[in-house]
């Protein structure tokens, strides 16, 4: 009876320690998620991200944000090198290709895409370096999010020269993204049309 009893009591101090070390585990990375994907002010962005350089698949979205160009052609191969899933290759490909313009190698990769928001995402993209504008806007017209539709129509306004309009849909997903996607964005933005950016 008494070995029922202190084996009650080891199970649930098992139960307790796991609980607790759950608990934990979860207050210590909500910080990092809150960044990742809620976060909107792009200075504390920019400052987390810069300081992912150990952190490969942290460090590429501040990579990819500012242009450096080096570090991402390491930064891709060590991705490549280090998942072999094959969703998340033809990810880390296709977001490569489309930071080289490279939409032969993109649509390659589009298949492999299981998730349909990021394949129409991306295929839009496609799209438009390939030239084929109105069928890039019916893409963009299926975009799962806002922000991406948002995006994706900046991108045809730029094309189209119309910097009033790109300016505003620029807004416009800014304000309907949070996390590394915002960051990637705005960063994109203050290149190519700072002026989209007052008041951002």
């Amino acid at each position: 009876m008494v070995s029922l009893v202190l084996a009650s009591i080891d199970i649930k101090l098992i139960y307790i320690l796991a609980a607790a070390i759950l608990i934990a585990g979860l207050f210590l990375s909500l910080p990092v998620l809150h960044m990742f994907l809620f976060e909107t002010n792009i200075a504390r962005l920019e400052k987390y991200l810069s300081k992912q350089r150990k952190k490969s698949h942290m460090y590429l979205y501040y990579a990819i944000a500012n242009r450096r160009d080096e570090e991402i052609e390491h930064l891709f191969q060590h991705m490549l090198s280090k998942y072999k899933q094959p969703q998340r290759q033809a990810l880390y490909k296709v977001m490569y290709d489309l930071y080289h313009k490279d939409a032969a190698s993109m649509k390659k990769q589009l298949p492999h895409i299981h998730s349909e928001k990021y394949r129409n995402y991306y295929e839009a993209f496609v799209h438009l370096e390939e030239g084929n504008l109105e069928l890039a806007r019916a893409t963009a017209a299926k975009a799962a999010k806002p922000w991406m539709r948002d995006a994706l129509l900046y991108e045809l306004e730029m094309r189209a020269g119309n910097r009033h309009k790109a300016a505003a849909l620029a807004r416009q997903s800014l304000d309907s993204c949070k996390g590394i996607q915002r960051y990637i964005m705005y960063k994109n933005y203050e290149r190519e049309l700072p002026e989209a950016l007052t008041g951002a």
